[in-house]
């Protein structure tokens, strides 16, 4: 067919067709054993043979389908029993149609399917073959494999296709494996190595594929080691150093030349593909360092020039983390076959921690993480391998303090943030999480963001590497000392590389308490971490306020080392709380919420290690400790808000029990306050203590005075006089004029001395009255006076001893008789605060009448000038004051009529004033309530309501009562009084003067008003006057469009009177 198709018989199609139906018969017969054999494939080929003999006028695809027929000849029919002159054959036809032209080959134009079986073939007969050079040992023949070679590296550079590529560098591989003579492959060593360097250099890795890069460090490996290893250049034995330009004195000059230069050539061409250490696919990282592997132990003494290149790439492969368990016993034992490389790699190492500081100072990440990597994989193989480092460790301690020191540096200006938390919050969270819910591992506060981390994390790791050496101890001395002598970021630098040393110490403790018991001895881990502790202390008990700018952070690393010797010692640790627990909680109150955070969890570390059940079981039971701390700050005049945020906390904490200790404290504050009131946030937190103090007191269950009686009186709500009353009342009358008169007794002579006298000698006989000589001998004398003369049951039962108030109560009643005089401070939130602080100590002192009505007697004048105070002060002011009024005149009762009597007038202008605002801001709000105005409105509701409720309000008062209350209950939409235009209105027999016309007023909405608090209103209106509140609500209705009631018709000669609406 091949020659009908020649002189046209057939068509190509019918060609194609057949080529194709022959590849797939031999196919078929390949995929059986031995189905094909060297006479078959002889056979096969001879058609195929004229196809290629014209290649240049079939098509291309017959070409290619022909090529895919041959490759299977090559690969299962002939095997390895091809005969060497048709290698040399196949080696000519190969080449020459990968390439397109002997005479010019250009890869570049030939089509991509047919280059790719042409060297798929040729990769064929690579596999099946036996040596290459064997089979074309004719001088003619080394043209046709130099063709060969020259095609294949074309191929690898030249074409545009990947899969061209692939098959010229694998074809490529298969000839160097086949090829055994030495003269040849040196021959073929320059082209192959600048090509494939070509190909593996950075500039050109983009776009490459990661199989191709493969690929080539493959070919660079089989054939550096086949041309250059030292049994192939007669060095393998040789006494020899790397470093000795001359390889050996017993070798020719000339092969000494030749390994000089190419050495010097290959060092240069090395420099651009180990760069490939730091690429992203782990199957090229691996592939480089089988190279790399391969020519430390083949090739040490003949490519000396390029072994320090060679083990710094082989250290750097290593420390990655993803390379090093694929080739890592391959390294290591490279290491130690040659202790030259471990001097190499000991110089390189000291290179690289001398240029640290350098490095991590500079803005490329993926830089400083792989030098801190390489690092730590050198010191650890120079560890492995027994190597001393005396010079490495004093080396890397210092340049890991100026490493540390620089990148603090570097994050010195970032953003601080500032704490949300108040002492209420913190304590809170100590007193309600579990334990599994509180953070018990500190944050890094030296390099916060996620790179800054990352370096963290290596300089960690270099520092334990530096610990694991025998005089680490002497490292760790030399730490503290530097500590106490340094300052600024050095100081920084050095307490963040103690911290670690003391992280190590602290687990090696931990582990070795398992089994011996530690306590009696004093270990070197031991002296450190007391050492380390004693400084912690010194910085702590400083003042917060420190004009360092590096102070906050030296306080957190302080807390952890605080939290290292808690780990330490366990319970041991609880004597140490003296000095260090109030220091911890003195940072919960930072406002840098990083220092915060960090006291937080050093708190809970703390608890943990002296088994404590929680922080606040932990401050409870040290209460003694800080109360003591605060007062000897308090007492020195010491105001950093520090103290009392901590007394805050411990009182939200600990509850009413502690409360008794404080009396001095208050007395401290006080004083504080006395001579400093002129600065309202100081003021604002001495006071937080105090309020503190005072709800804590009134959660307790019990009685601040043992035997306390509440004697106060509250009006009682009007009841109107039923027939049953009247009929009572008769009752009474008749029984008392029917009674008989009972008998008179006779006068009895008054004693000797006055009732008073003789009562108290009586009741308490140390204090009797003294008597004169003469009253004394008229007592000796008999009386012949009546007996019921000294008969002490006529005389006035004595008066019982007045309960003894508790230390609470004597605490509270102080913080409340001095509060008031600081209403006057002129900062709004503070005299905001101070109202309801006052709100909240008077119920519990209400419980004892006769020491409490002098108080109120007191508070009064204080809290209504505040609440009637103009101008008018803040809503939220007002709201406060209000509820202070109330919860004064709930406590107090009837005690305070003359005052609210006095005052009545104030209370309805406040009404009317804050109504109005009220009612401008519901309107402004497009009629939603909820404002502060509506809340400071509801307040004063509630404060009208107490004084109706529990003071009581006169005929007068009802009136104004029922004039601003009236219309929110069903009165009204208008509101107006009109008396009698010649005098005074008039008033009825009832009570509350319902002559006078009066009705409620609502300029908004009429749902204004709660629900809670117009039921509150309601009933105070009912209870006042329920006859006045039916009148009110009547009115109400008839105004809103209600039909009038009809007047009822009595009896002859009654006639009802008139409603007026």
């Amino acid at each position: 067919m091949a020659l009908d198709l020649k002189t046209k018989k057939v068509s190509i199609q019918e060609y194609v067709r057949s080529l194709e139906n022959l590849h797939d018969k031999l196919k078929s017969l390949s995929e059986h054993n031995n189905a094909l054999d060297p006479k078959l494939a002889e056979y096969a080929f001879v058609p195929l043979s004229h196809v290629f003999r014209e290649a240049k006028v079939f098509p291309v695809r017959v070409v290619e389908i022909a090529l895919g027929c041959l490759n299977i000849l090559i690969v299962k029919g002939w095997r390895d029993q091809m005969v060497p002159k048709m290698v040399k054959q196949l080696m000519m036809l190969l080449p020459f149609l990968a390439s397109g032209s002997p005479s010019k080959p250009n890869i570049k134009k030939v089509n991509e399917e047919l280059a790719t079986a042409a060297f798929e073939c040729m990769i064929g007969l690579f596999q099946v073959s036996g040596n290459i050079d064997e089979s074309l040992r004719e001088t003619e023949s080394a043209p046709a494999l130099g063709y060969a070679v020259t095609v294949m590296l074309d191929g690898v550079k030249e074409s545009p296709s990947l899969r061209v590529r692939l098959a010229a560098m694998t074809s490529l591989n298969g000839l160097i494996g086949r090829l055994s003579d030495h003269d040849v492959l040196k021959g073929f060593l320059p082209g192959i190595v600048s090509s494939i360097t070509i190909i593996l250099s950075a500039k050109n890795q983009v776009g490459s594929s990661s199989k191709l890069l493969v690929l080539g460090l493959g070919i660079l490996q089989n054939i550096l080691v086949k041309v250059l290893s030292d049994d192939s250049v007669g060095l393998n034995g040789a006494d020899q150093k790397i470093q000795d330009p001359t390889i050996s004195k017993t070798n020719e000059h000339g092969q000494n030349s030749w390994l000089e230069a190419t050495g010097s050539q290959l060092k240069m061409a090395l420099a651009n593909v180990v760069q490939l250490r730091y690429h992203e696919r782990l199957a090229v990282r691996t592939a480089l360092s089988k190279m790399c592997v391969l020519i430390l132990v083949s090739c040490r003494k003949s490519m000396h020039q390029s072994i320090s290149m060679i083990v710094d790439t082989v250290v750097v492969l290593y420390a990655n983390p993803d390379t090093k368990g694929s080739n890592q016993h391959n390294i290591l034992s490279a290491f130690s076959a040659d202790t030259t490389l471990l001097d190499m790699l000991k110089s390189s190492l000291h290179d690289w921690v001398t240029s640290l500081p350098r490095i991590v100072q500079s803005n490329d990440d993926t830089r400083k993480q792989q030098t801190m990597e390489t690092i730590s994989a050198a010191y650890m193989i120079l560890q492995s391998n027994g190597v001393p480092l005396d010079l490495v460790n004093d080396a890397l301690a210092s340049n890991l303090k100026d490493s540390i020191s620089a990148l603090i540096e570097r994050s010195a200006g970032k953003t601080i943030l500032s704490a949300p938390d108040t002492a209420e919050d913190m304590s809170l969270a100590m007193r309600s999480s579990k334990g599994t819910d509180r953070p018990k591992t500190f944050q890094a506060i030296l390099f916060g963001d996620s790179s800054g981390k990352e370096t963290l994390a290596h300089l960690e790791d270099l520092t334990k590497r530096l610990l694991e050496v025998p005089n680490s101890s002497e490292l760790r001395t030399n730490a503290v000392r530097t500590l106490r002598t340094s300052a600024g970021h050095q100081q920084l630098a050095v307490m963040w590389l103690c911290l670690q040393m003391a992280a190590v110490a602290t687990s090696d403790s931990e582990e070795l308490s398992k089994y011996i018991d530690l306590s009696a001895l004093e270990s070197p881990q031991t002296q450190f971490l007391d050492d380390l502790y004693s400084f912690a202390i010194s910085i702590l008990s400083r003042s917060t306020f420190d004009s360092d700018s590096n102070s906050w952070q030296l306080q957190a690393l302080s807390l952890e080392s605080l939290a290292h010797q808690a780990l330490a010692q366990q319970q041991d640790f609880r004597p140490e709380l003296v000095d260090s627990l109030y220091p911890i909680l003195e940072r919960l109150g930072s406002s840098n919420a990083s220092l915060q955070q960090h006291a937080m969890t050093c708190l809970n570390i703390v608890s943990n290690a002296c088994e404590y059940t929680s922080p606040a079981a932990l401050i409870v039971e040290n209460a003694d400790y800080l109360v003591n701390a605060i007062s000897m700050k308090l007492n020195t005049f010491d105001i950093s808000p520090q103290a009392p945020q901590v007394l805050v906390m411990m009182v939200r904490l600990c509850g009413s029990p502690l409360i008794p200790y404080l009396d001095d404290l208050v007395e401290s504050v006080f004083s504080i306050l006395a001579c400093y009131h002129g600065y309202p946030k100081l003021v604002e937190s001495l006071f937080s203590v105090l309020k503190a103090i005072v709800e804590e007191a009134g959660n307790s269950t019990t009685p601040l005075i043992e035997g306390g009686k509440d004697s106060t009186t509250r009006p009682k709500p009007y009841k109107p006089a039923t027939m049953d009353d009247v009929a009572d009342l008769f009752r009474e009358n008749r029984e008392r004029r029917d009674r008989p008169p009972s008998p008179l007794s006779p006068p009895s002579s008054p004693p000797h001395r006055p009732f008073a006298e003789l009562a108290a000698s009586t009741s308490d006989p140390t204090k009797a009255t003294p008597t004169t000589a003469e009253e004394e001998e008229e007592e000796e004398e008999p009386t012949t006076a009546p007996p019921h003369e000294h008969d002490l049951s006529t005389l006035p039962p004595a008066e019982t001893p007045s309960p003894r108030p508790s230390k609470t109560h004597n605490i509270i009643t102080s913080i409340t008789s001095l509060t008031p005089s600081h209403l006057t401070s002129p900062s709004p939130t503070l005299r905001t605060s101070l109202l309801s602080l006052l709100t909240t100590s008077l119920p519990p002192l209400s419980h004892d009448t006769d020491t409490f009505l002098p108080l109120a007697a007191t508070l009064y004048p204080y809290i209504s000038t505040r609440l009637f105070s103009s101008p008018a002060p803040f809503p939220f002011e007002t709201l406060a004051a209000a509820q202070a009024m109330t919860t004064l005149l709930r406590c107090a009762g009837d005690f305070m009529k003359s005052r609210t009597d006095a005052e009545w007038p104030r209370f309805v202008k406040l009404f009317k004033r804050v109504e109005g605002e009220m009612q401008e801001e519901v309107r402004a709000s497009g009629g939603r309530v909820g404002g502060s105005w509506w809340r400071a409105w509801d307040a004063v509701v509630g404060c009208v309501v107490g004084v109706v409720r529990d003071v009581g309000v006169g005929e007068e008062g009802e009136d104004g009562v029922f004039e601003i209350l009236g219309g929110y209950v069903g009165g009204a939409e208008e509101q107006r009084e009109e008396g009698d235009k010649k005098g005074g209105g008039k008033r009825g027999d009832g009570k509350g003067g319902v002559g006078v016309i009066v009705r409620g007023k609502r300029r908004v909405g009429r749902e204004v008003m709660s629900q809670e608090r117009k039921e509150e209103v309601e009933q105070c209106l009912e209870d006042l006057n329920p006859d006045f509140l039916w009148l009110v609500k009547e009115r109400g209705r008839v105004q809103r469009g209600g039909e009038r009631l009809k007047k009822p018709v009595g009896p002859a000669g009654l006639e009802f009177g008139d409603i007026e609406y």
